[in-house]
């Protein structure tokens, strides 16, 4: 798998809200990225169950499938897991595909026999780049690469990441995916990127979620050895402090507050390799007890 599932992962932990609103023109009021059920072999990591409020009160799940390119099996692999999780949380299921690059038969909806199911496909290749652009939503500038006439404004929209009121880390994590991202269409796209922006990308730890899960190797030749080295230099200028808040961030996105004791066990932390890895942790753990299971097993 490449590493849009990563790019994604990283981008939904900061902006999902504006994705859904968005994409979907949900009203959302709040939302929760739900952890995939570690049992279940076949459910990948580029799908995406979402729990969102909108407005109105009501309470379902957004199931979203991000597909590198369409894939005829994509209906019924969809369908198998709506069901599952229509069982597992008692919710409706709104299902969506987010296509990344043109191509395929595209179907919205799946017929066979007594069997009619239909879903949503987001298609960015159809969107118009300079529109999107024009919005000036940092959250949204990620995809921008991937649209209709995106290398033409493509600086614009990494302009608006850089420029926007974010804070660092937030704008770094963002700058790394629409990196990722713009490597399935342009492998030249992530290469300039990192060339203009490597003060700000050399900070991010989502490299650190990049790298376990993959990448595909035109972006990996335009950005990893540049990711690499600037994340070796962060660690020996000091940036132990950046890397704990990077961990407080992730976890205050995924569950709200972060309590006291949280806080002060990673201050005791002083390992550059047991902080990044509480990062990763901090990403992936179900709960706060988890996280935090995990934090005190390093101050035993």
């Amino acid at each position: 798998m490449g590493g849009y599932d990563a790019a994604m992962k990283v981008i939904l932990a900061y902006c999902r809200q504006a994705a859904l609103e968005f994409f979907l023109g949900l009203d959302v009021a709040e939302s929760e990225l739900l952890e995939l059920p570690q049992e279940t072999a076949s459910v990948r990591r580029s799908d995406f169950p979402i729990r969102v409020r909108v407005a109105d009160g009501r309470v379902f799940i957004v199931l979203l499938e991000v597909q590198s390119r369409w894939e005829a099996h994509v209906p019924l692999r969809l369908l198998e897991y709506d069901a599952r999780y229509r069982l597992k949380t008692g919710l409706s299921v709104l299902p969506v595909v987010m296509l990344l690059t043109p191509g395929g038969s595209v179907v919205e909806c799946f017929e066979d026999e007594g069997l009619r199911y239909r879903f949503r496909v987001i298609s960015l290749a159809a969107m118009d780049a300079r529109e999107v652009v024009n919005l000036g939503n940092p959250c949204l500038m990620p995809f921008v690469g991937l649209m209709r006439g995106g290398s033409e404004v493509f600086q614009r929209a990494e302009e608006a990441i850089y420029g926007s009121a974010l804070a660092r880390s937030d704008k770094a994590d963002l700058l790394t995916g629409m990196a990722l991202l713009s490597g399935l269409v342009d492998k030249d796209l992530p290469r300039r990127l990192l060339e203009r922006r490597r003060d700000i990308i050399m900070e991010s730890y989502a490299y650190e979620l990049i790298k376990k899960e993959g990448y595909e190797e035109g972006v990996r030749s335009g950005i990893q050895q540049g990711m690499q080295q600037g994340i070796q230099q962060g660690m020996q200028q000091g940036t132990l402090e950046a890397t704990r808040e990077h961990i407080l961030e992730t976890l205050e996105a995924r569950f709200m507050s972060v309590p006291k004791d949280i806080f002060n066990a990673l201050r005791k932390i002083h390992d550059p390799d047991t902080l990044k890895f509480l990062f990763k942790k901090a990403l992936r753990a179900d709960s706060l007890d988890e996280f935090r299971k995990t934090l005190t097993s390093f101050l035993d």
